[in-house]
Formats: structure tokens, C-alpha cells, sequence
């Protein structure tokens, strides 16, 4: 039976850091975008999506480089596949490669033996692209399947409850998965999918989110997720908001910027302090 383990009241964060920061893209381009119901695929939308790898992708990888923080970047299969440069240019930069379905399903759609294959046919396009296999997973919705799934396939970490502030543990039949919670302020959010938004207004949003969680950890641990998408975040003007919550947050004491392995792995190691045989191995 899957079930949560929580230790909220011995949380910590490696050297003495209050605030755990994650800053994780979505990074797809047109997989997300269907058919319309007479077959004919939406051009304006299609294109707006692609924008994220043929442009905006080398945008942000500039910005984080000149900010120095590391990010995850949650990677569709077919991305990886039609776009190797700019997978091999995220791994380069030592930022973090994980696994974001392989055409964008919507998993709770599909199938325990359909998801089954999206999750082989993802790991391996991944690891033949960016040269080491992901650990980290974020479908498009999720199964009652996706987690158990997950241990099954040597996955580390998921990222798609919305249900608690700090990272918790996921266990079946004596395996763990790290949940790295996300908070309902991504920029598909603040910027009304793709389309609209004001990056003055989202800015004001994400700051919000991370000044009341900073203050409170004077308290006790808290943990910051962020989620953008880089055909949405990484257009001109609403970079400029990417870049100015990245620097709010470097001006804060006690910040620690972290991929997301490495926050599941301080987790496992040192929060919940797991037995190597409890972690999923890759089957």
C-alpha cells in the first residue's frame, strides 16, 4: 500500500541554509499541443511552443549562467530527441536533466503498460542525449499508478503534489520516492497559460510566495519550488521577471539554491536518513 512519511518537526537544510530553493522548467515545446478536432494542428499555438526550444532555451540558460544558480530542467523525451544541442548545452551548464512524460501525456489517460513505456522510452532518450540517465519525474497530471511506477523504473524524486510545503517520502512494499511539493504559481499560471499576464504582476506574486515562506523559516525549514515554462518565462520582458526573482532571492540570508536530486538526496541521506536497499534501483 502507498503511503506518506512526513518528519516536518526535524527538517533541515545542509549548512545551517533556512530556505531550500528549487527552480524547475518545463521544458517542452509543441508536445503539448493536439490536434484540433478536424485534424489540422493549431499553427499560432504550435509555434509559440516551439519558441521554448529554438529560442528561449538559450535565453535562460544565459540567464542563470550570469546569475550563477543551478536549475532542473524536466524534459520531455521528444524534446530530447528533436533537440539534442540544447540538452547537451543544460547537462553541460551542470544543471540538472529529469523526465517530463515523452510527448507530454496526460498520465492519469493512460494505461499502467502505456505509462510503463512512456517512462522507459523517456529514461532512455534522456540518457543517450544529456549522457546520464534522469532521476527526477513531473508528468502532465498523474495516475494512481505514476508513483509505484516510478520506484519501479529507479526513479528518485516526483514533482507533482500540490499538497505540502516540504518535501516528504512516498512508500510501497519498502521502496521510497522523495515528493518535492510545487506550489500553484507557475508562470502557465501567473501568465495565463501562454497568452496574456503581466510580468510585473507575476513578479509580484513569486515574490510574495517567497518573502512569506523566508519569514517564516524563521521559524523553522521551509522550501521554495518554482516552475516555469521556457516558452513561456523565456520571452523578452517576462525574462526580465525570471531574472529579477532569482536576484530577490540571492539578496535573502540562508538560501540554498538546489537541483532537484540534490534535494532529494540531502532528504533521503540526512532528513529521513533511508537505508540504501529502501531507494528504487533502475530495473
Amino acid at each position: 500500500m502507498l503511503k506518506e512519511l512526513h518528519d516536518n518537526k526535524h527538517f533541515s537544510w545542509p549548512d545551517g541554509y533556512r530556505v531550500g530553493v528549487t527552480l524547475t522548467f518545463d521544458f517542452q515545446g509543441g508536445e503539448d499541443i493536439r490536434p484540433l478536432p478536424n485534424g489540422v494542428m493549431n499553427h499560432e499555438e504550435y509555434t509559440q511552443a516551439e519558441y521554448g526550444p529554438n529560442t528561449a532555451i538559450w535565453r535562460i540558460l544565459g540567464i542563470l549562467k550570469e546569475e550563477g544558480v543551478k536549475a532542473t530542467f524536466m524534459t520531455c523525451g521528444a524534446i530530447a530527441e528533436r533537440y539534442p544541442e540544447a540538452v547537451k548545452a543544460i547537462a553541460a551548464a551542470g544543471h540538472e536533466v529529469a523526465g517530463h512524460g515523452y510527448h507530454h501525456e496526460v498520465a492519469r489517460d493512460l494505461t499502467r503498460e502505456q505509462e510503463t513505456e512512456v517512462m522507459k522510452k523517456t529514461t532512455a532518450m534522456i540518457l543517450n542525449r544529456a549522457g546520464k540517465r534522469p532521476y527526477g519525474w513531473r508528468s502532465c497530471t498523474q495516475s494512481p499508478n505514476s508513483i509505484e511506477l516510478l520506484m519501479e523504473h529507479g526513479y528518485l524524486w516526483n514533482s507533482n503534489s500540490f499538497s505540502h510545503d516540504l518535501p516528504f517520502l512516498w512508500e510501497s512494499n519498502g521502496r521510497v520516492l522523495v515528493e518535492l511539493p510545487r506550489q500553484p504559481y507557475g508562470d502557465g499560471r501567473t501568465y495565463g497559460h501562454r497568452d496574456s499576464g503581466n510580468p510585473n504582476d507575476t513578479l509580484v506574486v513569486w515574490q510574495g510566495m517567497f518573502d512569506d515562506l523566508h519569514a517564516e523559516s524563521q521559524q523553522a525549514p521551509t522550501y521554495v519550488p518554482f516552475q516555469f515554462h521556457p516558452y513561456i518565462s523565456g520571452r523578452p520582458g517576462r525574462a526580465r521577471a525570471l531574472r529579477a526573482i532569482i536576484r530577490h532571492m540571492k539578496q535573502a540570508d540562508g538560501v540554498w539554491f538546489a537541483t532537484g536530486s540534490e534535494v532529494a538526496h540531502w532528504c533521503l541521506d540526512h532528513v529521513f536518513k533511508v537505508e540504501a536497499p529502501r531507494v528504487a534501483k533502475a530495473s
